[in-house]
């Protein structure tokens, strides 16, 4: 039924989801359902666990695959908003859409862990380890731990969630290559940060002073 899930999340929105129209997709009775899951939310709540463990090996892949954390900062962040762009709701099941899933002990800990490997690779070291059941969500403990590292995850969020809310018009709907486009954006806004372009802005003068 995952899979299922998975291919109607590539045309449906998350809201329109029910279990008779799972059932319907995979041609068996609603109560069938029941045999294998307590809820519509655990089910997804398994897929959200699942994709953040693609999301952590692709993290794991464009880390061996770079010549240098910059290069594979880049890559990542063009990987986590072209999914929201792409997939928007599947991202959306990862990334919020269910209040209570923190408090899912598989979820806290795939999603953290994702979190954790992001870090890792801003820092150059664990900052975080499984055993320290980290919650993105508690921004408290992230502050004093890796504010700049958690400053990027919001940044990248805050993209992936635009891509979304402005769907099917977004930001890079009109392009010819949007993927491309995507790819481009994010190293400027990245290297704004990286190479100080932003400390510039805003310390210059304004035209004519």
């Amino acid at each position: 039924m995952r899979i299922a899930t998975v291919r109607i999340l590539e045309s449906e929105r998350l809201e329109d989801l029910s279990v008779r129209r799972l059932a319907k997709e995979v041609r068996v009775a609603p109560a069938n359902f029941y045999n294998h899951y307590g809820s519509l939310n655990d089910l997804l709540l398994e897929i959200a666990v699942e994709h953040f463990q693609v999301l952590r090996e692709q993290i794991a892949h464009i880390r061996r695959t770079s010549a240098h954390r910059t290069d594979a900062l880049k890559r990542i962040a063009f990987y986590w908003v072209d999914l929201g762009r792409t997939r928007s709701e599947l991202y959306r099941l990862m990334f919020g859409y269910l209040p209570d899933a923190y408090a899912h002990h598989d979820y806290r800990l795939a999603a953290g862990a994702a979190l954790e490997d992001l870090m890792e690779l801003i820092y150059g070291y664990r900052v975080f380890t499984l055993t320290d059941d980290c919650d993105p969500n508690d921004v408290e403990t992230l502050e004093k731990k890796v504010q700049v590292g958690y400053g990027l995850y919001a940044m990248l969020c805050g993209l992936s969630s635009l891509c979304i809310a402005h769907a099917p018009i977004g930001p890079f709907s009109g392009s010819k290559n949007p993927r491309e486009d995507t790819a481009t954006f994010l190293d400027g806004v990245l290297d704004a940060f990286i190479k100080g372009d932003m400390a510039r802005v805003l310390n210059a003068k304004e035209p004519g002073d």
